[in-house]
């Protein structure tokens, strides 16, 4: 079910449109100028190589940084690997090259860790005191093992094991045993439910972090509306401390929110409300929820 899409209104003057067109493209906002090439593009990305997608992500999203570079990423990523198993992540990504593509890409650790690192100077945790951080829904763990290398106290959870399959299981394991993480706390998000986990305190946490939140019930018939997210924005919310942020990063489902590709108009509005949103990325403030 798509929704309506208001059209942007262009400037007047010629030199005016193409400043406007040219600063819309490089924020990433082509949704936003040509709505009707939103539905053909999600089409037509499945089949471009990994590899060229993700040097575009990496290249649009360091503009979003500033003052990253890719060599700057490179140094970074170079200190990490020099504290984790790297000889291990190496062998399990010759050993999952033929598994399912899930399993393939949580194995491609280079990758994934350069997605996570760049995540991390999205919310400004190169330069940022230490802090304490819950990253909901880890997987392999790569962004906590960035942010404990930023000097950050990270906790992580993932949903129990019961709901994975065994493969994936063991691969996580794996990965976060290479990356010297730890096990990751058990957590099961439903809508409407509390959270109530006693590895996890309320007011202890200076940032939460959600990335390609799948919880909603992503891609399946039931997915949250603006009600079932603000009870989980509320509640989530009682483990932060005061001035605390929750950063989120939403999966793509243009299928249903057409040209908005992550969110109909009442959702993006609540967003809003109570804190910003940047195309899938949200930001909340927690003094503005409690």
């Amino acid at each position: 079910m798509a929704c309506a899409f208001k059209p942007v209104k262009l400037p007047c003057t010629p030199l005016a449109r193409r400043r406007f067109v040219q600063d819309r493209l490089s924020a990433g906002h082509l949704r936003e100028l040509l709505p009707f090439l939103v539905q053909p593009a999600a089409r037509l990305r499945r089949w471009m190589p990994l590899a060229i997608r993700h040097r575009i992500w990496q290249h649009r999203t360091l503009q979003s940084v500033g003052d990253a570079s890719p060599a700057a990423l490179r140094r970074l990523l170079a200190d990490i690997e020099s504290t984790i198993d790297v000889d291990r992540l190496r062998w399990l990504r010759e050993a999952h090259l033929r598994a399912s593509d899930e399993l393939r890409e949580l194995c491609d650790y280079r990758r994934k860790l350069e997605i996570a690192l760049v995540k991390a100077l999205l919310v400004r945790l190169d330069d940022a005191p230490p802090r304490r951080i819950l990253d909901l829904g880890c997987g392999g763990g790569y962004f906590v093992a960035v942010c404990r290398h930023l000097g950050h106290a990270c906790d992580a959870t993932e949903v129990p094991a019961s709901r994975l399959s065994s493969a994936t299981v063991v691969a996580y394991a794996a990965v976060r045993s290479a990356l010297r993480i730890g096990p990751a706390i058990d957590l099961a998000i439903a809508a409407n439910t509390p959270i109530d986990v006693p590895d996890i305190a309320p007011r202890s946490y200076d940032l939460i972090t959600a990335h390609k939140v799948c919880f909603n019930g992503h891609m399946r018939p039931a997915v949250w509306s603006t009600p079932e997210w603000r009870f989980f924005v509320a509640d989530i919310c009682r483990f932060l401390a005061p001035g605390g942020r929750l950063v989120m990063e939403l999966n793509e489902d243009v299928a249903r929110y057409g040209a908005r590709r992550w969110y109909d108009a009442e959702l993006a509005h609540y967003f809003g409300s109570v804190g910003r949103v940047a195309r899938n990325w949200i930001t909340i403030e927690r003094d503005r929820v409690v």
